[in-house]
């Protein structure tokens, strides 16, 4: 096999594996169109995208739009619900649709300059015609050329008939495995470098993780010097006389995940009477944070007595369980619950512990390789990256040695070309001295003189002479000549 036409092979068989690649994996191309997403991105370049397990803010994402009845690579600037909001990088309006995940093909994974032009012109029918000319150039049009040659020689006179060149693309049959493994390789190391290139080298390896949150309650009054208590502050657990005081102040204090705080008292009788009463609006939680609000013990007792009053059933003692409303960072909630009773005489808590706690277990966003599988092993994309280009290297290096060898051995390995394809019609001979006025018809290949060979049931004749092989079929009329191992002028001038 000649060197170019191995050159075409790889090359064509490179292009198919990396449309087969790209079109079996999960991955989608992108040619853009318009200047919606300039600097960065202009018209005609290539982007490849793919699918993610999350796609957040600051993101490049292809969707499909509904109203455009194409795909859109935008930019993600928002997010409300389960819904994204895109907007070009060049543009000043937000796009109309707002996709679902559902409707995302995929982020940015891969962007080429020019890269959708190019593409357009590989993947064109005049380029593909082109590979399989190629293809058929080192068989097909040598044939042509050949036949032409050995026509027009056909109308020389003997004296001044040549034969075709040698090819230093030539091997010795022995090298025709190493040059045939050294396409297998480049062709393998171009399909698993289309592979890997085209995706993220790390992927998300989101981690569980257990975190305790924790809160305690406590309230405080202040009163008046009195026999009721040892000084003129109370706290909890104990009681809060209303004769001396008619205000407390309840506070905690948060340590966990941060979130957000809302803090809600839920009111209570035996009659069946219940009513929320806010106490503090929705604020950031930080992982460490206190907090206080105060109860108007006068104005809860006033609500439960409104209500009795349009019911008709007695008050009694009010429940007051106030209720912080925790939203933690990823979804996890806590509300905990500070239980208190609260009749005419006092407010004190229904237990004496103060303290609640819960445990969330939560992903953790973290960067691991990621891998590529098929048959039932992985690799990590970073290494077969790194095996990709190793065996394009070792390929190119296979190639040149092999080049250089060829050029080095030059005639010799057309002659045991022909020895080792055609070893059972070869007769070595003397040198024979052909017949003054018997035709000598020089021939383009040895190929040609095979076929006569076989045709006729005789064998081709070949010696070597002033480092000249030469190879002949005679038959009743005429001797069919190839000779190889000069160039052409000095095989002008040889006789035989």
């Amino acid at each position: 096999m000649r060197w170019y036409r191995c050159a075409a092979t790889a090359l064509l068989a490179g292009v198919v594996v990396v449309i087969a690649a790209l079109a079996v994996e999960p991955l989608s191309i992108v040619t853009t169109r318009g200047i919606s997403m300039q600097p960065r991105i202009s018209a005609g370049d290539l982007v490849i995208v793919g699918p993610t397990i999350s796609y957040a803010v600051g993101d490049s994402a292809a969707y499909r739009s509904e109203l455009l009845n194409t795909v859109v690579l935008h930019r993600i600037v928002a997010v409300e619900g389960d819904r994204y909001v895109f907007q070009g990088d060049n543009n000043s309006w937000l796009d109309p649709e707002k996709p679902s995940v559902d409707d995302l093909v995929g982020k940015e994974l891969l962007h080429i300059t020019r890269g959708g032009i190019w593409l357009r012109r590989l993947t064109s029918p005049p380029a593909l015609a082109a590979y399989a000319f190629l293809l058929l150039a080192g068989g097909g049009t040598t044939a042509v050329t050949r036949r032409q040659r050995s026509k027009e020689r056909r109308t020389m006179s003997p004296r001044h008939r040549t034969t075709s060149g040698r090819s230093l693309g030539s091997l010795p049959p022995a090298l025709g495995p190493v040059a045939a493994a050294a396409v297998v390789v480049a062709v393998a190391g171009a399909a698993l470098g289309a592979v890997s290139w085209t995706r993220p080298a790390t992927t998300n390896v989101g981690a569980g993780t257990s975190v305790a949150s924790t809160i305690d309650f406590s309230y405080a009054a202040t009163v008046p010097p009195s026999a009721a208590y040892d000084g003129t502050t109370v706290t909890a657990p104990q009681p809060v006389f209303r004769a001396l005081t008619d205000t407390v102040e309840v506070s905690y204090r948060y340590a966990g995940r941060p979130g957000t705080v809302a803090v809600d008292a839920e009111l209570s009788s035996a009659g069946g009477w219940r009513s929320t009463l806010p106490l503090a609006g929705r604020q950031p939680l930080a992982g460490q944070q206190a907090g206080s609000f105060r109860l108007e013990l006068s104005s809860i007792e006033d609500r439960a007595k409104a209500a009795s009053a349009v019911t008709g059933i007695p008050t009694g003692s009010v429940s007051i369980t106030v209720v912080p409303r925790i939203e933690m960072d990823g979804g996890a909630q806590f509300a905990p619950r500070l239980a208190l009773t609260l009749d005419s005489l006092s407010l004190k808590p229904t237990s004496d512990t103060l303290t609640a706690e819960t445990t969330t277990e939560t992903s953790v966003s973290q960067e691991g390789p990621a891998q590529l599988s098929a048959l039932g092993r992985s690799v990590d994309v970073a290494t077969a990256r790194q095996i990709s280009l190793a065996a394009l290297l070792l390929a190119a290096a296979a190639g040149a040695v092999l080049m250089a060898l060829a050029r080095l051995v030059g005639p010799v390995a057309e002659a045991d070309r022909i020895r080792h394809r055609h070893r059972n019609l070869l007769l070595p001979v003397l040198p024979v001295a052909l017949t003054r006025g018997r035709p000598v018809v020089d021939v383009a290949d040895v190929e040609a003189l095979v076929r006569l060979a076989e045709r006729y049931g005789l064998l081709v004749l070949h010696w070597e002479r002033s480092g000249v092989t030469t190879y002949v079929v005679q038959d009743e009329g005429a001797t069919y000549r190839y000779r190889t191992g000069a160039p052409r002028e000095a095989l002008e001038s040889i006789e035989v």
